[in-house]
């Protein structure tokens, strides 16, 4: 269970940019929550190809918020950056929610 979104500006940008912003939001314990938790890239390509616009030699970095992980999380949200042409350069912050999001639990 995951779904992903992308941010769009709210207004006009000073300049046009090429990176790309992307909300995941995964249930930690499903197949997709562990893929994704395992290897970013690989999930992206299977799943979400809009993610990286087509680059396979992409290279990711993780900012894991609270990496002490609970004995059983339910929920995680993500942000990711992709920034495409010559860096070919994903970057996540993660964090993983204690309790049921969709639930309240």
């Amino acid at each position: 269970m995951f779904q992903i979104c992308r941010a769009q500006p709210d207004g006009p940008l000073i300049y046009d940019d090429t990176f790309s912003v992307f909300l995941v939001q995964v249930k930690s314990d499903s197949r997709e929550g562990r893929d994704l938790h395992n290897d970013p890239i690989e999930f992206f390509l299977r799943k979400a190809p809009k993610v990286l616009e087509g680059e396979e030699n992409v290279r990711a970095m993780v900012l894991r918020a609270n990496a002490e992980r609970s004995a059983n999380p339910r929920h995680r949200s993500e942000v990711w950056i992709v920034i495409p042409d010559n860096s070919k350069t994903a970057v996540g912050a993660q964090y993983t929610y204690d309790r049921d999001m969709v639930n309240g639990d």
